[in-house]
């Protein structure tokens, strides 16, 4: 899955563009994306570190995270930032500044929320929503206030101040964010908009909004200010939303406007926020055929984005052959590594952090927390010299180490990366045959495989700096201290319980009947059916408590290679809830559904008597019995592994426990805990 060396010429991606009066140089962006760095609803200095040095790595075009274009529009996330008051003109200056002393440009996009917006969210400024029509968000379920005339005039001027801040402050232009369902979009969506005065009832009407919009900001703006729009021009909702026939409609009206010098071309909404922000899994280049439909339709009047789960430049140069844009949107990409353009360049795609589209950034943002990267904990910690991207501090002679590592999973791997960068001596010991760990359940599975990159990425860097990797290495107290090391780090990791505990139960040491032989841990059932997949018969119990994607995977499996009858039962109020949060739930759900799967929620096992489960409701008032069971999988809680780091004979040496050794958390976590270590030993 590594980047090979490619003969592909990347002669469209470096040449400049002109885009209205602003001038890039070369044809590779980042869109919008929202990591919520804000203090006190204005863009921080933890913001444009963080954009500095994405132009420091070679971004042409910057765009920042929305920004609220009117007053009623900063609470749909809690740190979002406001761009319609003055006091952001100093913090606009010094992004501005920041960027463009790197050669990049940078632009504002402007944004409301509309519905996708909490109006008790700000202590101090509780207000009804505004909204298109009295249609409630999927999410918030608040009824709105439906904007009347003097509504939609204020939200105009609203936008128009605030692109005149921005010009003020020396950004080089402004985006209208009329995509993904906030307001704009709303006003464009039949999903949201069921009017019937002159900004309803058809796809023109429906457009009406944005040309006013675009044409307040003009008047306060002048004409020289690059002013665009972004679009969702296909929401995948079918006649419930915009179409793409609709969508391309759109694009020729706003391109005949003559007012906007871009269209930046995505899809999806808040009903299909899968095909904004496209997981893992999903194909490369997705949005391809609607750019080529929207460069088709606007001709020489715009310039054309396009975004959507583009992962390296040479696809943005397929893009571009293809003249399906005019720049092309590598977003998730570069929050995983800044520098991306710069190395490739250089010929270091090696050297490269790949985004793997797990989508933690987004898990996060559902959280309202500030987003993070997976794989780089560095991003988001620019402002601190101590996560820099490039730097890493050496370690002096008298204090190099010599270290060893017990465990090859992404935490030990991470930590030997940065340590032995660092100039320490580190040798890696795992037990079994391949470096990965845990992460290895997910790469094994279809679609999944790119998380086999991370491992590469990590694995690689450790090479290059000499890390000795031993694999089928059991090791023991003896073995260790005969290696006389510095300091040992204890990276073992952790393993899945099948016991049952869970704190739905309290007082409980586990299921009754979890020790049965056809009673297995959600791993090991995995692996059974990845040799066998008719290992675990043909009625399948699962018991789900950790909400992630690996249980529905083996669900799925189960079903369509064996025709098995899986149940799947768990006391929260559904299943997947960390997957509907990296978006992964909307793919495999509907699949798992027609294949026949039965959810059992807010409902534990209380009992296992050979081939018979006893359920029971949380609420205690409802039992269900389930006969002729041939499996039990449990996929509840992880448990560490970590006898090693306090074993008495190795109480003289230096010792580090990290990891799921430590305490079983997400990647990212342990990932950040691992690299910490490593810049400080």
């Amino acid at each position: 899955m590594g980047i090979k060396a490619n003969n592909t010429n990347l002669d469209r991606v470096w040449e400049p563009l002109t885009i209205g009066n602003t001038k890039v140089r070369n044809r590779i962006m980042m869109t919008a994306m929202g990591v919520f760095y804000g203090e006190n609803n204005l863009l921080s200095d933890r913001h444009i570190s963080y954009y500095k040095e994405r132009a420091k790595g070679g971004a042409g075009l910057i765009i920042t995270e929305q920004q609220a274009g009117h007053k009623l529009s900063k609470g749909s996330f809690y740190d979002g930032c406001t761009a319609w008051e003055e006091r952001v003109v100093p913090q606009y200056a010094k992004l501005a500044n920041a960027v463009h002393e790197y050669e990049g440009k940078i632009f504002a996009q402007l944004f409301a929320a509309g519905v996708h917006d909490k109006g008790n969210m700000i202590f101090d400024e509780w207000h009804p929503l505004w909204g298109v029509s009295d249609i409630p968000s999927i999410f918030h379920k608040e009824v709105p206030h439906v904007v009347d005339k003097e509504d939609i005039n204020d939200l105009q001027m609203g936008f128009a101040k605030s692109a005149n801040n921005a010009k003020i402050a020396g950004l080089d232009g402004v985006e209208l964010h009329a995509a993904h369902s906030y307001m704009l979009g709303q006003f464009l969506s039949p999903t949201y908009n069921n009017r019937t005065d002159e900004y309803g009832g058809n796809n023109k009407n429906r457009c009406r909004f944005i040309v006013e919009t675009a044409e307040k900001v003009r008047e306060s703006v002048g004409p020289d200010f690059t002013l665009g729009v972004r679009l969702s021009v296909e929401e995948h909702l079918g006649s419930a939303g915009t179409t793409s026939e609709q969508g391309e409609e759109q694009v020729e009206i706003f391109a005949r406007s003559g007012l906007f010098d871009f269209i930046n071309i995505s899809a999806g909404g808040y009903h299909t926020f899968a095909a904004a922000v496209p997981p893992m899994g999903s194909p490369s280049k997705i949005n391809l055929p609607l750019g080529i439909i929207a460069k088709r339709a606007v001709g020489n009047k715009a310039k054309i984005f396009l975004a959507g789960r583009v992962t390296n430049l040479y696809e943005a140069e397929e893009i571009l052959t293809e003249n399906a844009a005019d720049m092309v949107a590598l977003t998730r990409a570069h929050f995983a590594d800044p520098h991306l353009v710069t190395k490739t360049k250089e010929g270091r795609e090696k050297e490269i952090r790949r985004c793997i589209g797990a989508n933690e950034c987004i898990s996060r943002i559902f959280d309202q927390r500030p987003a993070a990267c997976l794989v780089n904990p560095s991003t988001g910690r620019e402002k601190s010299s101590e996560w820099s991207h490039t730097k890493i501090s050496p370690v002096q002679d008298l204090k190099r180490k010599s270290i060893v590592v017990i465990g090859g999973g992404i935490s030990g791997l991470h930590f030997s990366a940065i340590a032995s960068e660092r100039g320490h001596e580190i040798s890696i010991f795992e037990k079994s045959d391949k470096i990965g760990g845990h992460v290895l359940n997910y790469a094994n599975l279809k679609g999944k495989e790119r998380w086999l990159d991370l491992i590469e990425d990590v694995s690689h860097r450790c090479l290059s700096n000499n890390v000795k990797i031993e694999c089928n290495a059991e090791m023991n107290e003896e073995k260790i201290l005969n290696l006389n090391p510095d300091t040992l780090v204890v990276a073992t990791g952790a393993r899945w319980r099948k016991d049952g505990r869970t704190p739905y139960q309290p007082g409980s040491e586990g299921v009754p009947g979890h020790k049965q032989q056809n009673v297995f841990d959600i791993e090991t059932a995995l692996s059974l059916i990845l040799k066998d997949n008719k290992a675990l018969g043909k009625n399948i119990i699962m018991i789900d408590e950790s909400g992630g994607y690996l249980p529905l995977a083996v669900a799925k499996i189960l079903l369509s290679d064996t025709k098995a009858q899986v149940n799947m039962v768990t006391p929260e109020p559904r299943v997947g809830a960390e997957v509907y949060k990296t978006l992964e739930l909307m793919q495999i759900m509907p699949e798992l559904e027609a294949l026949g799967i039965n959810i059992f929620s807010e409902t534990n096992v209380v009992s296992i008597n050979k081939k018979e489960v006893q359920l029971l409701s949380i609420w205690g008032t409802k039992t269900h019995i389930i006969d002729n069971v041939d499996s039990i999988i449990f996929s509840t809680f992880r448990e560490s592994i970590n006898s090693l780091f306090y074993t008495k004979k190795l109480s003289g040496l230096e010792r580090k426990l990290i990891g799921d050794a430590m305490a079983p958390r997400r990647p990212a976590q342990v990932i950040y805990e691992a690299e910490q270590l490593g810049r400080k030993i």
